[in-house]
């Protein structure tokens, strides 16, 4: 039976973080003494502004709106929740060196967070600069920990300059640092878990030990998925947590869900309009599995679900990040 509700649109919550930025705010109109740092677009515990879940958190209705509206893929890992999460990022400062760790890892050691693994992947949408992406050379588990706790472990990281509309995948166990100037959208699994390495001296806490269990301790080359043009999108990346796509409106156009899966729909450009009003810079719907959306306008989206297995192997190498 497929729900009643194809899709629902989310509140999105701003998130204060000691190396954000001011750009979120002065895009939403808010006014805030300390820096937004992250604006957590979709998440279980955001609150639905579509009727009739209006003011429920998405936690609180998923059980209401049921299995077929995530989707088979979702339901039958997760249960009803939210998967993936979806963040907008504003860098003014480094943020710290850190990892996250798989699923077995999380499932096991961190059974009690209640979280998942934690891989990742970010769509820089303005901006460039520099970010930390694995180590320069191969270390031992040894060297590693001491270098994290003397300070020269910034000398041993891999430092890429990346660009806006580039795509940057962060599978879990991959050593990484934002730098500062960037504006970012980011999906991910729904995690929280990150174990940081080095904090540039700030009085934070470090991670060590569970960072060490789950850490690449070689080089990470850094990905460049090749978009592939499929009708009215591109599709940006794939992998088991996730496949990312970019929308392209020009008019009226219908979008549809995947049977199989949830589909997460952000806007990042320009504006547009579905069936209960206006949708402008980060908004972002939650459409039903297999569901669909009319939308009239011209503007960008970026839309992420996540993937039945069998579709991982038509998917190019190209596109692939495991």
């Amino acid at each position: 039976m497929k729900p009643t509700i194809p899709a629902i649109g989310l509140v999105a919550r701003p998130v204060h973080r000691v190396w954000g930025g001011t750009r979120l705010a002065e895009r939403l109109g808010l006014s805030s003494e300390e820096p937004i740092g992250e604006l957590w677009l979709a998440y279980d515990q955001n609150t639905i502004r579509s009727e009739p879940l209006a003011g429920r958190t998405l936690a609180d209705a998923l059980p209401e709106l049921g299995p077929d509206f995530i989707g088979k893929v979702a339901y039958s890992k997760y249960g009803l929740e939210l998967p993936l999460l979806i963040k907008f990022l504003d860098t003014a400062e480094w943020l710290s060196v850190q990892v996250h760790p798989d699923d077995a890892y999380a499932h096991t050691v961190e059974a009690a967070s209640g979280f998942h693994g934690k891989t990742e992947a970010w769509y820089i949408l303005e901006g460039e600069g520099e970010i930390v992406y694995g180590l320069r050379e191969p270390m031992n588990r040894e060297n590693l920990a001491r270098a994290a706790q003397d300070g020269t472990l910034w000398d041993g990281l891999r430092r890429e300059w990346v660009v806006s509309e580039q795509v940057i995948p962060v599978p879990a166990g991959t050593i990484h640092a934002l730098g500062p100037g960037l504006l970012l959208y980011e999906v991910q699994q729904r995690s929280d878990l990150t174990y940081r390495l080095y904090d540039y001296g700030r009085p934070r806490e470090l991670h060590l030990e569970k960072g060490l269990d789950v850490a690449k301790r070689t080089p990470t080359p850094l990905p460049h998925p090749i978009p592939l043009p499929a009708h009215h999108k591109e599709i940006l990346l794939a992998c088991e947590a996730f496949v990312l796509e970019r929308y392209h409106l020009r008019g009226r156009q219908t979008l549809r869900a995947p049977d199989e899966s949830f589909l997460l729909l952000t806007l990042i450009v320009g504006g547009a309009e579905w069936q209960e009003g206006s949708l402008s810079w980060g908004d972002t719907l939650l459409i039903g599995a297999g569901q669909v959306v009319e939308l009239t306008g011209r503007a960008q989206f970026l839309g992420a679900f996540m993937p039945p297995s069998d579709w991982l192997d038509w998917y190019p190498n190209s596109l692939r990040v495991s």
